[in-house]
């Protein structure tokens, strides 16, 4: 579920789902604590930015791009001098719709500030795209809602890219492997993201991957940047926090349609993950909306 912001917003819907949200920030504008299962990009065009996720603090100087991860706790502080900024919104189906990109989405489960002086050609695809995106939404011309989703697909899979080249022990030199490797990923996101209701031991994923337990573990943590059973537990979380706000389903049968094994361990996950109960979440969300 993607929340709206104070201010001017373009929301585009598919089949009732907001997919994204594009927001041209121009006022001092303060947002206090919140979350939303959206992926966020933010990128301040003059000006700076703080933000501060689950406590930890960014500061952001103009052009400096970053990414707050899905579910994530965070506060937004603009200066009182004002500024401008692109604040783009976007639900992860947008990704794991398309064959072959499922495994891009894992980006979006950690915070990432990326500055021009620290990644500069990465910094200078996604302000590129930024701003035209930031075009598209100005302009208004035909079809300008499946450009922004392009730019927004080019920027996910630019991401993805960088974040594998972090981690060059993970690939073999030669690129034949490295494709192989990036195959087997998607297979493993793509498996987990179909099968997240049922059980699914690690072991019997590393078999999917081609690997034993213990390699498996490792080359998926270096992989993603998240741990295996992180990432299944933010699919399911995520699949729950929707049903909650969205239906009248009794909780315990979203804890089972969300592939929790009780409701017990349910209610535990899930309070950890947003220090609120279910019912809490579920009466807070509703009252908003």
């Amino acid at each position: 579920m993607i929340k709206k912001l104070e201010g001017t917003l373009e929301t585009v819907d598919y089949d009732g789902q907001s997919l994204f949200v594009m927001h041209h920030n121009t006022e001092a504008e303060n947002y206090p604590k919140h979350w939303h299962s959206a992926a966020e990009i933010i990128m301040p065009l003059s000006g700076g930015y703080d933000v501060i996720i689950n406590e930890a603090s960014y500061h952001l100087e103009e052009s400096d791009i970053l990414i707050i991860p899905t579910g994530e706790l965070h506060e937004i502080h603009a200066p009182k001098a004002g500024g401008e900024r692109i604040i783009l919104q976007f639900d992860l189906t947008l990704l794991k719709s398309i064959k072959g990109l499922a495994g891009a989405s894992f980006i979006f489960f950690k915070p990432w500030l990326i500055k021009p002086a620290e990644s500069a050609e990465l910094h200078g695809i996604l302000k590129s795209l930024l701003l035209e995106a930031l075009d598209e939404y100005k302009e208004k011309q035909d079809y300008y809602e499946a450009g922004i989703t392009a730019k927004i697909i080019t920027a996910a899979v630019s991401m993805a890219r960088r974040q594998q080249e972090e981690f060059p022990g993970v690939f073999d030199d030669r690129h034949i492997k490295r494709k192989v490797h990036i195959v087997n990923f998607n297979r493993c996101v793509e498996y987990i993201n179909q099968h997240y209701r049922e059980d699914l031991p690690l072991e019997f994923v590393a078999k999917i991957a081609g690997f034993s337990k213990f390699h498996f573990t490792r080359w998926f943590k270096q992989f993603a940047g998240i741990s295996f059973y992180e990432y299944l537990t933010q699919v399911r979380i995520s699949v729950a926090e929707s049903m909650l706000a969205n239906s009248e389903v009794p909780i315990t049968e979203i804890a089972l349609e969300s592939g929790f094994q009780s409701i017990a361990t349910f209610n535990r996950v899930f309070k950890l993950n947003h220090n609120l109960t279910p019912t809490e979440f579920r009466n807070k969300e509703q009252k908003t909306n």
